[in-house]
């Protein structure tokens, strides 16, 4: 009954959305139908910033062609729940506060239900001292409220706080906390790069000269996650293999991956970053695994869905807030785009992307590289570095693979002709 009435919030409440978005998260409803249809609500609730009301049946009829729903919960959809929709919908009576109280209880009361069998899951392999642990570890939901006043400080209070100076990363360019775009048309090498990168920042023995990128070398390692819209995990295990060659990685700073084609269909969940819920949900886990500093973010267009890369709004609205964040939490984050069509005229999109940076790349093939062999081979240059410009230089890199496909290496050269 209860996750009835949630759902019947969802669908008819902007208020009621508005209120819970910060702690909702899709495995706190139990049953198939509860899931879905909430999946749907929020999918309508993020791109038009209200409830779906009485589009809900739209969206029904339009999914019941696209999703490929199972007949039984089809029609428990069409027979049990959207018939009384309606009476529900016009009902005057409705008690927001009285519903946001209920909705939070319920979610305690499941989130403590599935804490408690993780626990009861380690007791039951002798798992002892993770079960205490985890125990220990248990927090309530609830709404996270601070006051503006206690952010609002005078240049003597934030010279108290003491806070450190952003880390070098990899030199010359990559610190905690700072931003950078790396662009360049489909196919160029970008992703080849960014997991090079993310790989080399956690190898153990990182200060030798085969983990060196040119004159870009690991100073302090960390680790990297890496998120990605497009590759699955099979694609995803296959890339990052052929860089073991590199070394051992240290234990606490280990590659990671987040791949969004499985996690999608594993729990029927839409996920795309311009969601402030799965912003705030990536912002925790770098909250909770404080050795990884940097992420990947492969690519604007698939993670975020902007709707007009053109319009300013559009990225402060959607992409600008989560990268706030990572700028607080002292995690660099390197955001993979696209050039312009005839990639003459740059990073594609609003002027808005380049403004929030500290450093942008630019990818261009290589005017010897062959097309039909799928070569990554291309110029890395900078549109702009607000740190070590005047150290970084442009180079040639081309990666190429070992007889057995099994490693992937990379040549780096200042002479363009060659």
């Amino acid at each position: 009954m209860i996750e009835r009435k949630i759902l019947i919030g969802l669908i008819t409440s902007t208020e009621f959305c508005q209120k819970i978005r910060e702690y909702w998260n899709i495995h706190l409803m139990e049953t198939a139908i509860a899931k879905r249809i909430a999946s749907w609500c929020w999918e309508y609730f993020n791109k038009y910033n209200k409830a779906p009301g009485r589009e809900i049946e739209t969206i029904y009829h339009s999914k019941l062609k696209t999703d490929r729903l199972q007949p039984e919960l089809a029609e428990e959809i069409e027979n049990d729940f959207l018939p009384g929709l309606s009476k529900e919908y016009e009902n005057s009576d409705f008690n927001l506060d009285l519903l946001l109280t209920e909705t939070e209880k319920h979610f305690n009361e499941v989130h403590l239900k599935k804490h408690t069998e993780g626990i009861q899951a380690l007791l039951e392999k002798g798992e002892t001292d993770k079960a205490e642990k985890l125990a220990a570890e248990f927090k309530p939901l609830g709404f996270v409220s601070e006051s503006l006043n206690t952010h609002i400080r005078t240049i003597g209070q934030i010279r108290k706080i003491d806070r450190k100076k952003p880390t070098l990363l990899m030199k010359p360019w990559l610190r905690e906390g700072q931003i950078y775009i790396l662009y360049g048309p489909p196919g160029s090498g970008k992703t080849w790069l960014a997991m090079a990168i993310g790989y080399l920042l956690g190898v153990r023995n990182f200060d030798r000269s085969e983990c060196q990128i040119g004159n870009w070398q690991v100073k302090n390692p960390t680790g990297c996650l890496y998120i990605d819209g497009e590759l699955g995990e099979v694609e995803m295990e296959e890339r990052i293999r052929q860089f073991e060659w590199l070394g051992v990685q240290q234990g606490d700073f280990r590659f990671r991956a987040f791949c969004i084609p499985e996690y999608q269909l594993d729990t029927e969940d839409t996920f795309q970053l311009s969601n402030k819920i799965n912003q705030r949900k990536i912002i925790k886990w770098f909250e909770t695994h404080p050795n990884y500093k940097f992420v990947i973010l492969d690519s604007i267009s698939t993670l975020f869905g902007l709707e007009d890369e053109n319009n300013n709004s559009e990225w402060n609205n959607k992409v600008n807030p989560i990268l706030r964040s990572f700028r607080a939490l002292g995690v660099a984050c390197l955001l993979l785009h696209h050039a312009g069509k005839d990639n003459k005229k740059g990073l594609r999109g609003a002027s808005s992307m380049s403004a929030m940076a500290n450093g942008v790349f630019r990818l261009t093939n290589h005017p010897h590289k062959d097309p039909d062999a799928g070569e990554a081979w291309f110029i890395l240059g900078k549109d702009k570095q607000r740190q070590a410009g005047f150290i970084f230089k442009s180079f040639a890199m081309k990666f190429t693979q070992n007889l057995n496909k099994t490693e992937t290496h990379w040549n780096i050269s200042h002479n363009f002709d060659d």
